[in-house]
């Protein structure tokens, strides 16, 4: 995964499923509001609610971190293709004194998305994957100079990010909201070339989320609550 230089950071989205049983092969329909809705094609916003969190190793010992939120927007189809077509990612900071401002994550013609219907019993109802090379940047002082540390989001071995997703009255989503929500627990962080040769190793993220598509297209207001099925 090639380093782009976007000051970004944060756990955001972006993990596989916790699985308690294999999910069912299923078609995938995108809908309006409930399980009977109409197909949904359009724009999609899933803004995570709290902060995120993330941690990394450095000399041996856990370094956490926060970031004050994040906004991912794309583009879907009823059948769950589509695009990431922007991200933004708060203000974030570490226990070893590294941080970073609020950031517009920029450059992402290259990642495509995809949402699918599987199902886990006692879990998710599907899917989001975003697909490509997503990079973010941290920057602090320590051990006598200021140094900079370039992170890439990977789920498995395959770059990108990857959330649960819950349907709106699925008991087992992780906000009380009334809302389709995602979920990531495991977000892996890779460190890449360009970062400082002591920057923290790899490590894990986690954060939830609302997910809305558009009543109105194209006006930036999203209020319009989605729902999956098969």
């Amino acid at each position: 995964m090639q380093a782009k230089s976007i000051a970004v950071a944060s756990a955001f989205a972006v993990c596989a499923a916790v699985l308690s049983t294999p999910a069912s092969a299923a078609t995938t329909t995108v809908r309006q509001e409930t399980a009977t809705g109409a197909p949904y094609s359009g724009n999609w916003r899933v803004s995570t609610v709290g902060p995120l969190t993330f941690g990394v190793t450095f000399l041996g010992l856990r370094v956490t971190g926060t970031c004050d939120g994040a906004t991912l927007e794309g583009t879907v189809t009823p059948a769950g293709a589509g695009d990431l077509t922007a991200a933004t990612i708060g203000a974030c900071r570490t226990s070893n004194g590294l941080s970073s401002p609020p950031t517009d994550l920029v450059d992402l013609p290259g990642n495509t998305g995809q949402v699918t219907y599987a199902p886990v019993r006692g879990g998710r109802d599907g899917t989001l994957a975003i697909n490509g090379d997503l990079t973010f940047r941290l920057e602090g002082e320590f051990l006598g100079r200021v140094r900079t540390c370039v992170y890439g989001f990977r789920t498995g071995a395959t770059d990108g990010l990857s959330f649960d997703l819950y349907n709106r009255d699925n008991p087992n989503r992780p906000l009380p909201a009334d809302d389709a929500q995602g979920k990531a627990t495991a977000i892996t962080l890779v460190r890449l070339p360009g970062s400082d040769g002591l920057c923290p190793t790899n490590g894990t993220g986690a954060a939830s989320a609302i997910a809305r598509g558009e009543t109105t297209p194209n006006t930036g207001t999203f209020d319009r609550k989605l729902y999956l099925t098969q």
